[in-house]
């Protein structure tokens, strides 16, 4: 039984053979009798035959190897089957029958295979992250024009026309970035395509929303975030400039101050030294007096790698290309300019053979957060960029995003097991948290990072911490022998003092997508008397027509969590009622999964109180 993140569980397998393309030979069939390792539960295994991954499946050999060693002296049993005969097998071997001794693996299962996947054809990981982001903030807006605007035409079929072809780009070898120059040309253009169309519907939605309610402000380059730390702020469409300042308008204007060729930043609750090279040697949270920068390291510096996998050269990078990690050394700071909300930036660039970074270094007043932006014009040729963010936090395990929760994953590597763990999926965060501080690094569009501890070093000045360092770009040969040579923008942020509330703030903030006007329309449904970390994470219309509005949110740091639903005017007036269903939207719920609601049949909405366990996801139907 594999138990996830939120505590539920679901029967797995793994097929001995260690591959879904066997040919059926004697060595296959004896090698998955010997590497079967539950055989004292269960006497069933899987063995997937045929072409895989190619598509010319079985052929006539195959199926006659499986009929001549069906029953064959020596050698294991086989005979056909489907893969549901074989789980209700193993289900009756290793549950039913188990009498209590059911092996149960909890959390991640890491692929120990394959991880340059997070990095490679970095257009694709921008293009899906930037999407997914208009698509959540596109159907809100639509689902609020068709409840305030009976006028208003969802335009159903184009939404489900994007989805899916987002959902093809997701498939593999594509969204991974192992899939020929073609393949990629083809959907860098579709995701620019439909990241503009809906950009336009939203614009649409929000008109249709003010001719019924033209007393709303108009505001300019707007944002709605799926979170914010101040739960009164959750989906309220705001300025982006406004947004990014997360409250602290009313600051002091950012210090800026030189220090012969270092730039002093100082917003009143960071103190930022950045060197002439243009990478940080000190952040100090002037609130706790702690120093973010381990001694002896650099916040803010590039590094190359070597990228020559021996194997699956787009698909890999070897363990080994972390010992041949050089950093780039031709930096400098190019300039300093004061923003028009009393922020400061400072310019570097950066240069090596085959590649230019100019990287922007913005302190906001009153912030907790350093951000970090880089344009990099890439030429390079094998080889592999990370940016080191060290932070002076020291743990056990390094806390990574994951849909609807968090994976830990060890920073020190003790194991086999954890150091084949050296390239891990991050998704728009990674936080490091001791017993009474946390640091985290937030990102936009990077997929891939490591992390490491940071071993005091006296007699080279190293300080303790551990070292962040976020994956941008690789340069693989095959299958697309340019991948990634050109233009890229990427965006990051150092969060001091992380609480998971900031942390995911600060996530909502870099990953939502600006719209160019939207009236100043209340949210359609929001949280009150909140406890604990829930997110709000998604707010459509249903998908079978009716009208109903879909709500799903998600518990996100591993605790309990309640909260009281609050709905515009337009839903509470129409007397809503809300029930909590499965993730297709019906009202057939799993009956071993826990229940956010205190009933399963239709209550009254508007005020309707939320609970939900740690990680617990749950999806509510509101009818009107």
């Amino acid at each position: 039984m594999w138990e996830g993140i939120d505590g539920t569980r679901i029967l797995t397998h793994f097929p001995p053979s260690d591959t879904y393309c066997s040919w059926m030979s004697m060595h296959e069939l004896m090698y998955s009798q010997r590497n079967f390792l539950d055989k004292d539960l269960s006497r069933n295994a899987i063995l997937l035959y045929g072409f895989g991954d190619g598509g010319g499946g079985p052929t006539r050999e195959m199926t006659a190897r499986i009929r001549r060693d069906h029953d064959l002296a020596g050698a294991p049993k086989i005979e056909f089957g489907t893969p549901d005969q074989l789980f209700d097998r193993v289900r009756k071997d290793i549950v039913d029958d188990a009498q209590g001794e059911t092996p149960v693996f909890k959390g991640e299962l890491y692929l120990e295979l394959h991880r340059a996947t997070l990095t490679a054809q970095q257009d694709m990981k921008r293009g899906c992250r930037q999407e997914e982001s208009m698509l959540r903030v596109t159907e809100y807006l639509c689902a609020a024009a068709r409840i305030k605007n009976p006028d208003y035409v969802y335009p159903r079929e184009e939404l489900d026309r994007i989805w899916k072809t987002l959902l093809l780009n997701q498939f593999h070898d594509i969204l991974p970035g192992s899939a020929i120059a073609w393949v990629h040309r083809q959907a860098r253009t579709e995701y620019a395509r439909d990241i503009a169309r809906l950009n336009e519907i939203a614009l649409e939605a929000g008109r249709a929303i003010a001719v019924v309610e033209p007393d709303d402000a108009t505001i300019t380059d707007a944002v709605i975030a799926p979170y914010s730390r101040q739960a009164c702020e959750t989906w309220v469409v705001r300025p982006a400039s406004s947004r990014a300042e997360a409250g602290t308008a009313s600051m002091a204007r950012v210090a800026v101050t030189h220090d012969g060729d270092t730039i002093v930043l100082d917003n009143g609750r960071l103190h930022v030294r950045i060197e002439a090279d243009g990478t940080v040697s000190s952040i100090v949270d002037q609130r706790t007096n702690r120093e973010l920068v381990p001694a002896g390291t650099r916040l803010g510096r590039y590094e190359m790698l070597k990228d020559e996998p021996f194997h699956w050269d787009a698909w890999d990078i070897q363990r080994d290309a972390f010992l041949t990690a050089n950093a780039l050394s031709e930096a400098s700071i190019t300039s300093v300019d004061e923003t028009a909300n009393g922020g400061a930036v400072v310019h570097a660039v950066t240069r090596a053979k085959g590649v230019e970074i100019r990287t922007g270094i913005a302190l906001r007043p009153g912030s907790a957060t350093l951000d970090f932006t880089a344009d990099v014009d890439w030429h390079a040729v094998e080889q592999f960029l990370k940016v080191d963010m060290p932070v002076t936090v020291q743990a056990v395990n390094a806390q990574y995003e994951c849909q609807y929760g968090l994976v830990e994953r060890p920073i020190n590597k003790n194991t086999r097991s954890d150091d084949a763990k050296f390239e891990s999926c991050t998704h728009r965060f990674v936080r490091i948290a001791d017993a009474d501080y946390a640091a985290a690094v937030v990102n936009a569009s990077t997929y891939g990072s490591d992390v490491s501890p940071i071993h005091a070093d006296t007699a080279h000045g190293t300080g303790r911490g551990t070292m962040v360092r976020l994956s941008l770009l690789s340069a693989p040969l095959y299958p697309d022998p340019r991948t990634d040579q050109g233009a890229h923008s990427f965006a990051w942020s150092l969060v001091a003092d992380a609480d998971m509330n900031a942390v995911l703030d600060e996530a909502a903030r870099l990953n939502s997508p600006v719209i160019g006007e939207l009236p100043d329309l209340a949210p359609l449904v929001s949280l009150t008397d909140v406890t604990g970390t829930i997110v709000l994470d998604w707010v459509k219309l249903a998908d079978d027509g009716s009208d109903d509005l879909i709500v799903r949110l998600y518990e996100a740091a591993g605790g309990n969590a309640a909260a009281a639903l609050r709905l515009d005017a337009a839903l509470a007036d129409a007397k809503a009622s809300v029930q909590e269903v499965n993730l297709m939207e019906e009202p057939e719920l799993d009956a071993e999964l826990p229940r956010a609601l205190a009933g399963d049949e239709p209550m009254p909405a508007d005020g309707a109180v939320v609970s939900l366990a740690p990680f617990q996801l749950t999806t509510l139907r509101i009818r009107r």
